[in-house]
């Protein structure tokens, strides 16, 4: 008979990764508040300011889990997935998922909480819309499911968002789209 007992999760980075991502390597996976916690510190120590934890094994698995925490700070770059389905589950915080036209208008989006119960905490897409996701307190927590493999430059960027590495550019369009969605913050 197999040892059925799980161990405690040891975050252990994955190389050659833009952002801090550890992945599981257990048969039993138990995960607790002490993981986002040490999630949620990578996230804040990440020059990304975000962090995930990989609960499937592989790059090649067919369904991709993952407990993701972003800081208030981070940017999610507006991208669309071919043929992928993205499903959110809301564990602590509250975001907003703003959803493109190709030209870059709002079409949509959907606030998202934990707490407030006028709030949906589960969100699912099911398209390639252009899409974002905004944290709007400190932290956001989720668990996020998607279909696999994953494969590297798969995802699509528009032109109409800035890359990553343009702070000033990238600062200036958070700003937009916070004042576009939730007014003046």
């Amino acid at each position: 008979m197999k040892n059925s007992s799980s161990s405690v999760v040891k975050l252990q980075r994955m190389e050659n990764t833009a952002t801090p991502t550890f992945f599981n390597d257990q048969d039993i996976l138990e995960i607790n508040f002490s993981l986002i916690k040490k999630l949620k510190e990578a996230a804040s120590n990440d020059i990304s300011k975000r962090a995930r934890f990989n609960l499937h094994k592989s790059h090649q698995d067919k369904v991709h889990e993952m407990i993701v925490a972003l800081h208030q700070d981070t940017y999610v770059r507006p991208h669309q997935h071919s043929n992928k389905t993205e499903s959110f589950h809301l564990i602590e915080g509250s975001l907003v998922v703003i959803f493109f036209d190709d030209d870059g208008k709002i079409i949509n989006q959907i606030k998202m909480s934990e707490s407030e119960n006028k709030l949906p905490f589960i969100y699912r897409l099911s398209s390639d819309w252009w899409h974002m996701v905004i944290p709007l307190t400190e932290f956001v927590v989720f668990h996020e499911t998607t279909n696999g493999p994953f494969i590297k430059g798969e995802t699509k960027f528009p032109d109409w968002a800035p890359e990553d590495k343009d702070t000033y550019e990238v600062e200036a369009f958070k700003q937009r789209i916070k004042n576009e969605v939730l007014g003046d913050n």
